[in-house]
């Protein structure tokens, strides 16, 4: 299973801009796919200090529970949902 985590901040004006688009974009192309989670790490700090989050926005991507990619700060949604169809082409 394809898991996507979006850690964002309400602090963050990216992060809100990037949160309904990235959603929107993963879920609509990548139903029953990728499993999308959203962690606000003013809520979750343990969470985010587990899986080393020091900026925002972060994506981070795992495979059967291990991570295989990260975007940091400056990136957008087509470049994950990019490698996200790369990632599924071989497993389909």
């Amino acid at each position: 299973m394809i898991e996507l985590t979006y850690y964002t901040g309400k602090d963050c004006g990216v992060c809100q801009v990037l949160k309904p688009k990235l959603r929107e974009a993963v879920l609509s192309t990548f139903s029953g796919q990728v499993d999308f989670k959203e962690v606000d790490v003013a809520e979750n700090r343990e969470d985010a200090a587990q899986n080393r989050v020091f900026t925002l926005p972060v994506v981070i991507i795992k495979l059967d529970g291990r991570e295989v990619k990260r975007f940091v700060r400056a990136f957008g949604v087509h470049q994950v949902t990019q490698y996200l169809e790369g990632l599924i082409s071989p497993i389909a």
